[in-house]
């Protein structure tokens, strides 16, 4: 008898919501590794094979899951020993019909005769010999029948989670299927168990495309329109195919068992074997699990003092458990699951309401009183008390997340002067602490210590506050601008002005580059040369523009302004470009780094708005909403929503890295949009905020920041830079102030 070919359908579509917080709708459970250090989806492809099994031909998997997902698969489809033929994405979730409905289509486009096995990709299953025989069985069944084929395994237990098959007389190398029974109360699983033909459903179909066309287009006509023309109309990219939103998204929304198993005639079912759990729930994790000798399961950093039958996972922090006996302890996410592991069904209802209540995504409203509250009591009182370096002179380079001094081996001038702008600012704002101390201090290092006899503002000092680079460099001068425009403006202190012209002066004598515009980098003529202090230069002076309405402070702004538009601005990918020969040429590609910024990108098209309200210039925000629009397009995660530290300019290579500053320019430029009427700022603005305050603000400590995190939303920084607090203290206020 010749192989019959088989191609492995793995749906990947699952919340896996009784397994908060470990799984959440940013990497549901199937992205997890629950009982070895593979993937739940790369071990469903495992014990499938390609190859020649059981008298099956078994072809490349087609994966099925969620587009918001994408980046999630990219990652998991590395560990593939073979990589799928595709993976076909839905738009949303339509629940199991739809989405087998669309594979469906998509397969019976290609071979109508051809054999596909459906599977789950979130069980255990060990025994993987005995797994392929019970396949081999229902698809020489399905061939010789017709029939619609699933497998069931025979229950160990009385199960309240499980859907349950009854099977019926003899068929072929099974069994026909007498009904299908909803998950039942206990009483009725005991009585499941005990008459022996009942079997649990593990929502593993096999089955004849065609005859499954045929089914979809008798019983469930409108969910096959929908789904087919979706396919239809899907985009390719590659292995992926990205289904069309349109139809797919308005799909009947029903299970597979409801919408086809329950009501189709000719349904088979295998009783399977092998040792079967779909890891639904922490108790069968819990029972699943190798334990130690108190029956405990850990995993992670946990202390264990006298403690009995606990499950534990510290995925990003540190648990001890002491004399307790019977609990399930999650920490992941910044999150803390703990729950009686015989209660554990209850996650779900803790999901439901965390969704409700907490996720970012539900875009709450955050009132202004609220952040306004988070910065005067929490992060200015932490940034005064702790931040300030009055033993050495001007402030602490970064605060550990125990608000302790971060050993570093160095000390940014710029971050004295990006402390002037904020306690400045705060004064303005209404704040009550003592701004005058603290303005001084750092004012008095600034001009003590960090002006060079030669002129201009020193680089770096050492810890103890001696200089280590007096190097003069633009971006420097540019901040220490900026910081003495709003110390002039908060508190009219004549010297601020001062020393602003003398600052202007050095620049316009030793660092104006007068053939080709702009500024050198520094006092050594390094390259490449950089967009970026020019953007804080024209920050700066619309800074000094608000505080006097000196209109040649506008003029200076104006000239960057068209050093934007004659060089950084690249109007074919809409971004900013970052890195210059010494003539404003462009770089060579290959000759340097070329990646892009999306906060950057933010950032410019923020002051190009404020700009362009004091002086309107022709087509200037019609450019800033091109980088706006490019940054919002290309420059997020998927999974967290997080602006990435950089991308290249098509869009492609985005960092997997994404700092707390990139956020808060996403949000200033969201702000100024909405104001100008741009209708998609609004809920961009919301977003931005949820991901500032949810992923960045909400700790280590009150006041202060996890200032990176990954792609998974995973914390990336050692400590809290003391410079982030620019950032964050100028995209709240603008927020509190719009």
């Amino acid at each position: 008898m010749s192989e019959l070919s088989i191609t492995p359908v793995i749906l990947c579509g699952g919340a896996g919501s009784r397994l908060w917080p470990m799984s959440r709708d940013e990497k549901p459970k199937q992205f997890h590794a629950l009982f070895n250090d593979r993937s739940l989806l790369t071990n469903t492809a495992s014990r499938i094979p390609v190859g020649i099994h059981n008298g099956l031909a078994v072809a490349p998997p087609i994966v099925l899951g969620n587009a918001q997902l994408e980046q999630m698969f990219h990652g998991a489809l590395k560990e593939f020993e073979t990589q799928p033929s595709n993976i076909l994405l839905e738009p949303s979730v339509r629940d199991t019909a739809a989405a087998i409905a669309a594979v469906t289509a998509f397969v019976a486009a290609r071979n109508n005769d051809q054999l596909v096995v459906v599977l789950p990709s979130d069980a255990r299953i060990d025994n993987h010999e005995v797994f392929l025989d019970a396949i081999a069985k229902a698809a020489r069944t399905a061939s010789k029948t017709d029939a619609i084929m699933t497998l069931g395994i025979a229950p160990s237990r009385p199960e309240t989670q499980y859907g349950y098959i009854q099977q019926g007389e003899v068929f072929e190398e099974g069994f026909r299927v007498e009904k299908f029974r909803e998950k039942p109360d206990y009483t009725t699983a005991q009585k499941y168990v005990a008459e022996g033909n009942f079997l649990w459903n593990a929502g593993m179909f096999l089955f004849r495309v065609g005859r499954m066309v045929e089914e979809f287009e008798r019983l469930q006509p409108e969910i096959w329109d929908k789904a087919k023309n979706a396919v239809e109309l899907a985009e390719t990219d590659g292995p992926f195919v990205f289904l069309d939103h349109d139809n797919f998204n308005i799909a009947p929304k029903l299970s597979m068992d409801y919408a086809i198993m329950e009501k189709a005639d000719n349904i088979g079912v295998i009783p399977a074997s092998f040792d079967w759990d779909d890891l639904g729930s922490w108790t069968q994790l819990y029972e699943a699990a190798s334990k130690d000798g108190d029956g405990n399961a850990l995993y992670g950093d946990v202390i264990n003092i006298e403690a009995k039958n606990n499950y534990v996972r510290a995925d990003d922090a540190l648990v001890a458990i002491a004399g307790v006996e019977g609990l399930t302890v999650i920490a992941e996410d910044n999150k803390v699951l703990v729950a009686r592991t015989e209660k554990a069904h209850l996650v779900k209802d803790v999901t439901t309401v965390f969704k409700a209540d907490y996720a970012y995504t539900r875009k709450r409203h955050w009132p202004k009183k609220q952040i306004q509250q988070w910065l005067f009591e929490k992060a200015l009182p932490l940034w005064a008390e702790k931040g300030i370096d009055y033993e050495n002179g001007g402030v602490h380079e970064a605060l550990t997340f125990d608000a302790e001094p971060a050993p570093h081996m160095q000390k940014r001038l710029r971050v004295i002067a990006r402390q002037i702008y904020c306690f400045s600012h705060a004064s303005l704002l209404g704040w009550k602490g003592d701004s005058d101390k603290i303005l001084r201090h750092c004012f008095d290092t600034l001009i003590n210590t960090g002006w060079h006899e030669d002129g201009g503002f020193i680089h770096l000092y050492n810890p103890d506050g001696t200089v280590l680079d007096d190097t003069r460099d633009t971006y420097d001068q540019c901040f220490v601008l900026l910081g003495l425009s709003w110390l002039y403006r908060a508190k009219a202190w004549p010297e601020a002005r001062k020393w602003a012209d003398k600052t202007l002066a050095y620049m316009d004598s030793h660092l104006a580059d007068t053939v080709n515009g702009g500024y050198f980098e520094d006092s050594k003529g390094s390259l490449p040369r950089r967009a970026n202090p020019h953007m804080h230069f024209l920050e700066a002076m619309l800074g000094w523009y608000d505080a006097t309405g000196d209109k040649r402070f506008l003029d200076r702004a104006q000239a960057m302004v068209q050093l934007f538009e004659r060089h950084y601005y690249d109007r074919i990918s809409g971004t900013v470009t970052e890195r210059f020969n010494d003539d404003w040429s462009a770089i060579a590609k290959g000759d340097a780094d070329l990646s892009v910024e999306p906060g950057h990108s933010y950032e410019w098209a923020w002051l190009l708005m404020r700009y362009n309200s004091y002086r309107s210039t022709p087509r200037l925000e019609a450019k800033a909403r091109a980088i706006y629009a490019a940054a919002r397009a290309f420059g997020h995660h998927e999974q967290t929503g997080a602006a990435a530290d950089y991308m290249q300019p098509d869009g492609t290579g985005v960092s997997d890295n994404a700092r707390c500053w990139p956020q808060t320019e996403a949000l200033k430029a969201a702000i100024i949009f909405e104001i100008n009427g741009l209708s998609v700022a609004a809920s961009h603005r919301k977003m931005m905020l949820d991901v500032l305050l949810t992923r960045y603000l909400n700790g280590p400590i009150d006041g202060g920041w996890y200032d990176a995190i990954n792609t998974e939303g995973r914390v990336t920084a050692p400590d809290m830079p003391s410079s982030t607090f620019y950032h964050v203290f100028c995209a709240l206020a603008e927020h509190i102030e719009r």
